[in-house]
């Protein structure tokens, strides 16, 4: 690495950890404005705020860093506008493609950052700010019995459950029924179902038939019968944490047990957050790739610091809005022309393209 390399990453370092920390502080005192009612209404300790805002920081990293290698690439390019040191190295010779390098370089590492981040310290810590809340603030031990769940499995069947409790894998008053080309084959009606050593087991039930023409043909009653559902169907019920809480691996499997539970509106989510854990991180790098470019049209001897920050304001500003809007369409039941995966990257399509193009006209 060149002299010129490290003196720009030394240079944007900095300013790139201060924007970083600044974010995170601000996005703070905002969870806190807007839980200040229930905080007051529950007499929540101090204590226990602090540590719960400290376990979800790592989270307001994963969207900060973006933010923060933005802002540092921001300031730096003005600076060296302001102190008349592009000049000379434009002068020399030096293409800025060539200048951008360290650019890249530290967008890629920013990226890097992230990914461990969000995939080594975000999902625990915030597992463990829900405990804490639900420990010391709700005074209350986490939901263990969900009711009322209704669903599809494999070989074309429907499926209702009065009641799951997910502590003794047991669910109450199950009812099944399963079809051929749209008439009900069979139906099973229990008042309980247990897992035992890995399989379901329906009990005190019984078992009817239909015939072609889905008319009623005999019922069965049952102590005990075996029952076939979606492949590990309770650990699909059993994550009750959000996205966020979940790494990567974690995610793809949640999404292989919502497709073969036959949710949609879950797989679709989920395939979001799967898309999104790989694009916000890249956010940083093209973050820093627009930030190069687009402050050097800017960068003059008489210019401020300020016009840096107000350009970072800028692009976050329209980013986010890209975010919000392409999740909203895309799962909101419209995104019939949205998908989830194109919901995910449009912001680094979208700013992607708009860096590629300032460096191709600025280093013409």
């Amino acid at each position: 690495m060149s002299l010129f390399d490290r003196y720009i990453l030394r240079d944007m370092l900095l300013p790139a950890l201060a924007g970083t920390l600044v974010f995170v502080g601000v996005v703070m005192a905002n969870v806190i404005a807007q839980s200040s009612e229930q905080i007051f209404a529950l007499q929540t300790p101090p204590r226990v705020m602090i540590e719960w805002l400290l376990y979800r920081s790592p989270l307001m990293i994963v969207f900060g860093l973006p933010v923060g290698a933005m802002l540092g690439a921001n300031l730096t390019v003005m600076r060296l506008g302001r102190d008349n040191e592009i000049v000379p190295f434009r002068l020399g010779g030096l293409s800025l493609r060539r200048f951008m390098r360290p650019f890249v370089v530290f967008g890629l590492l920013t990226t890097l950052l992230s990914v461990l981040v969000s995939e080594f310290l975000a999902p625990p810590a915030l597992a463990r700010a829900d405990q804490l809340l639900a420990e010391s603030i709700l005074r209350q031990p986490d939901q263990v019995v969900k009711a009322n769940r209704t669903f599809t499995t494999e070989g074309q069947a429907f499926c209702h459950v009065g009641e799951v409790n997910l502590a003794a894998a047991e669910m109450t008053f199950v009812l099944i029924y399963r079809f051929a080309d749209g008439m009900p084959v069979e139906a099973l009606a229990a008042t309980r179902a247990r897992l035992v050593d890995g399989a379901w087991q329906l009990e005190a039930g019984q078992h009817s038939t239909f015939d072609a023409q889905g008319q009623l043909v005999d019922t069965i009653p049952f102590e005990k019968r075996p029952v076939e559902f979606a492949d590990n169907l309770v650990s699909l019920w059993e994550e009750d944490r959000s996205a966020e809480q979940t790494t990567l691996r974690e995610g793809l499997e949640r999404l292989r047990l919502y497709r073969a539970s036959g949710d949609s509106l879950g797989a679709a989510n989920q395939t979001y957050h799967n898309h999104l854990k790989i694009a916000l991180p890249l956010s940083a790098l093209i973050f820093v790739l627009l930030a190069a470019p687009l402050s050097l049209r800017f960068a003059r001897p008489q210019s401020s610091p300020m016009t840096g920050i107000l350009l970072t304001i800028v692009v976050v500003f329209f980013a986010n809005g890209t975010i919000n809007w392409a999740k909203v369409v895309a799962l909101s039941g419209s995104g019939a022309w949205l998908s989830p995966e194109v919901a995910a990257w449009l912001h680094v399509v979208v700013f992607g393209a708009l860096a590629i193009g300032l460096v191709a006209s600025a280093d013409r």
